[in-house]
């Protein structure tokens, strides 16, 4: 079993560029007789930039269009797997629509140049190229409370492995309070990605 606490940092440097940095705290649990034993720590370290790069065209087809570029270091400890052992280098690009009043579509599709996809002991252990994909869909219930759906997926190939993730989420969010927001969500997950999991979380936006 494995529970991971993220911790993320976002700041507006520009009117169009945003970076970012997070880090995630990991707890590995593991059971009596395994190869490693349990494991309690921080995990690699994550730097990322966005950039929007196209405005949404409320009454066209266009879709606002956002780039993104991220480094992952191997800060983690990898013998205890809270780190994978490899920097990540990833590019992004991420598509949003507004399909209706309170109904909003997101598509993702990036390429991992290096490294792996894993989180401490979850995720694509093979290094390598990784495609990225993944479509969202998220609909304002009322002023204070956002439910939606999301489907990523990833996938690498290499001459001796096939490897892959599948993972869906339903969840949402809870504005209680001036820029705060409860988050929660249900996961079900296929070959490399966790089988069941539960999303708990708060942001804040001073």
């Amino acid at each position: 079993r494995q529970d991971t606490n993220n911790f993320v940092v976002q700041y507006g440097l520009a009117e169009r560029l945003e970076v970012n940095l997070d880090f995630p705290l990991i707890d590995i649990e593991r059971s009596r007789g395994a190869a490693l034993g349990s494991a309690f720590g921080l995990g690699d370290l994550d730097l990322a930039a966005k950039y929007n790069l196209v405005d949404e065209n409320p009454g066209g087809i266009v879709p606002a269009l956002a780039l993104v570029g991220a480094v992952e270091l191997p800060t983690g400890n990898k013998t205890t797997q809270l780190g994978s052992g490899y920097t990540d280098v990833v590019f992004n690009t991420i598509a949003q629509k507004t399909l209706s009043e309170g109904t909003v579509v997101h598509l993702n599709i990036g390429y991992q140049f290096s490294g792996n996809t894993q989180t401490g002991a979850i995720g694509i252990a093979t290094p390598g190229r990784i495609l990225t994909g993944g479509v969202s869909v998220g609909y304002d219930v009322t002023r204070t409370l956002l439910l939606g759906i999301d489907v990523n997926g990833a996938q690498i190939r290499t001459a001796g492995s096939f490897d892959r993730q599948l993972q869906v989420t339903l969840g949402g969010s809870y504005a209680f309070g001036r820029g705060m927001t409860f988050d929660f969500a249900l996961l079900a997950g296929h070959y490399d990605s966790p089988r069941l999991g539960v999303l708990l979380g708060m942001s804040y936006s001073p």
